[in-house]
């Protein structure tokens, strides 16, 4: 074993530099005085780092939460009750695109798939009760 002169660690025969402060001052011969009494070179300290604090998000308001309403009442509309959910998908959604300020992209999707779905499932309702004309399901449905 050898013992490092600058910091006095231990090392194995084969080291070159010394592992723990990768000085080449070794001395096989003795070991090395403990590590309080070694000369150990003192690095400076880093500088503080200062984190600047998050802003605190706003609350959601009320245009918000009409906006996900909205949103969830589109997508849940196309699988489950459309004839209640698109209406108040589409209302709730432009309410939140036009009062909101945050998550317009979600309330014009909401809308969207709202009027989409709402059209859809009007056109069906239509169809399946013999109300539409013969040439517009002639073309679309057969």
């Amino acid at each position: 074993m050898k013992y490092c002169k600058n910091c006095g660690a231990e090392n194995s025969d084969n080291n070159i530099f010394c592992f723990n402060c990768r000085c080449e001052s070794f001395n096989p011969a003795q070991p090395a005085p403990p590590y309080p009494n070694a000369s150990v070179p003192v690095l400076p300290a880093a500088p503080p780092v200062y984190m600047t604090p998050a802003k605190p998000k706003a609350p959601l308001g009320i245009s918000e939460l009409l906006t996900v309403f909205g949103f969830v009442c589109a997508v849940v509309g196309m699988y489950r009750i459309s004839i209640i959910l698109h209406p108040i998908g589409v209302l709730t959604s432009i309410i939140g695109f036009v009062n909101g300020k945050r998550y317009r992209g979600l309330a014009l999707a909401g809308t969207v798939i709202s009027a989409v779905g709402g059209i859809i499932y009007l056109v069906i309702s239509l169809y399946n009760n013999g109300m539409l004309p013969e040439w517009i399901t002639y073309g679309a449905f057969h």
